[in-house]
């Protein structure tokens, strides 16, 4: 009888097995930017829809009182908690006015607007805590910084505790005009403070910085130059500007004098800001804004400087279409 032979198992060579290594890797080599732009287009997403939200919270604030909010107002105004002439020392920033518009109505109950945030009395304590609350929609995804966290020195506020008070990505467009830093001066061309540079106090955008006693309200009737021509939110960078927080009047716009995203390309000084003052985002190639009319655009950091001063005034005469 013929004995059958045992047939042999083949194995793996090292050179098979070094190809098959070197596939793998080529193929996760592949695989890794397409998920990684995978997950930044849902970021992208997601800040785009938080910008939209904002600014239907602009609309239906208007559609309340009749007016957008009022930033660093040192009186009452509408919505302004409850009525009763404001003191000093409680500047509101558009971002605390819009709270019940973006279903955060308990945490503005929370606000005594009758006092700030300086002092250890319970009332004062009590707005810190909110100027403490992190708000998930006042958050770009995409802007991974960590420094002590969300919260934390990014909000460079020297207060006691120090670093503490919760940041925002979003402002709103104090204008174009513009008296400081490396970019100035950048006067109105017309309309609301026509001639002026000084943006921060007498913005000719939706909102400035200081909208105090001698700055008129806005009024989607004072959006002359078309709301689709006009922005009214943007994407900022914490970390760059001086005071990020949201509950601050002061922290809360930005100037399109300075270009868009220029502030990254400069070393990172908190006590820059005449140059930092600005709009920026972690989106590769621009930046996601709000325009009057509620819709959302992302903006090419290339945009031309003329054009994209020109979307930030409200009233300045000048003349775009939606293609620049």
């Amino acid at each position: 009888m013929q004995r059958s032979t045992l047939s042999q198992r083949s194995a793996f060579t090292l050179v098979e097995l070094l190809v098959v290594i070197a596939i793998i890797g080529i193929l996760v080599g592949l695989l890794l930017p397409a998920v990684q732009a995978a997950r930044e287009a849902a970021r992208r997403m997601q800040c785009s829809n938080n910008v939209k939200q904002l600014g239907l919270a602009f609309h239906n604030y208007h559609d309340t009182f009749k007016i957008f909010p009022i930033n660093g107002a040192y009186r009452s105004i509408p919505g302004g908690g409850g009525g009763g002439p404001a003191i000093a020392n409680t500047g509101k920033s558009w971002l605390q006015m819009i709270l019940p518009q973006i279903e955060q109505a308990p945490l503005f109950n929370q606000i005594d607007f009758r006092v700030g945030l300086q002092g250890t009395t319970p009332n004062i304590l009590q707005n810190q805590i909110v100027a403490n609350t992190v708000i998930s929609g006042f958050l770009c995804p995409s802007d991974g910084e960590s420094e002590n966290g969300r919260l934390g020195n990014r909000s460079d506020v020297n207060v006691d505790p120090p670093g503490t008070w919760a940041v925002t990505n979003y402002k709103a467009c104090a204008g174009s005009n513009w008296a400081w830093g490396v970019y100035s001066p950048v006067s109105s061309p017309g309309g609301r403070h026509g001639g002026s540079t000084d943006g921060l106090n007498s913005g000719n955008g939706i909102l400035c910085s200081n909208q105090n006693q001698t700055n008129p309200v806005t009024r989607m009737r004072d959006l002359t130059d078309g709301t689709s021509n006009t922005y009214a939110i943007g994407e900022a960078q914490p970390g760059w500007s001086q005071w990020n927080w949201w509950y601050n009047p002061n922290a809360v716009t930005a100037t399109c004098a300075i270009p868009l995203n220029a502030v990254l390309k400069r070393p990172k000084n908190i006590g820059d800001w005449p140059n930092n003052y600005s709009f920026a985002s972690k989106h590769v190639g621009g930046g996601q804004f709000g325009l009057g009319d509620g819709s959302v655009r992302f903006v090419s950091e290339s945009i031309d400087i003329g054009v994209y001063r020109a979307y930030a005034t409200i009233s300045g005469g000048e003349v775009v279409s939606s293609s620049d």
